[in-house]
């Protein structure tokens, strides 16, 4: 759960035009997956999404492994998996 609340937080920060309301909702009470390319995220926004997955995490995700990852799912997967190997 940890993982799914840090991207929402930063998808509510890079994102928030293409993030509206009903995509909140989908993505929190529906379990939602999305892909990154439909939710109009500019280089600074993709930036930034990276920065508060850092912040909220300790997971450092670059761009370019955001842009290879493509969707809230696989990034979510990527962080619990960096979670799991620093608590294991």
């Amino acid at each position: 759960m940890r993982a799914r609340v840090a991207v929402f937080e930063a998808l509510k920060a890079s994102a928030p035009s293409g993030f509206n309301q009903e995509l909140r909702h989908l993505f929190l009470n529906e379990g939602a997956d999305f892909d990154l390319a439909d939710l109009d995220m500019d280089s600074l926004a993709i930036m930034e999404f990276c920065i508060a997955i850092e912040l909220s995490t300790g997971v450092t995700l670059l761009p370019a492994q955001v842009a290879e990852l493509g969707s809230t799912g696989a990034i979510e997967c990527r962080i619990r998996e960096a979670l799991d190997e620093a608590t294991g």
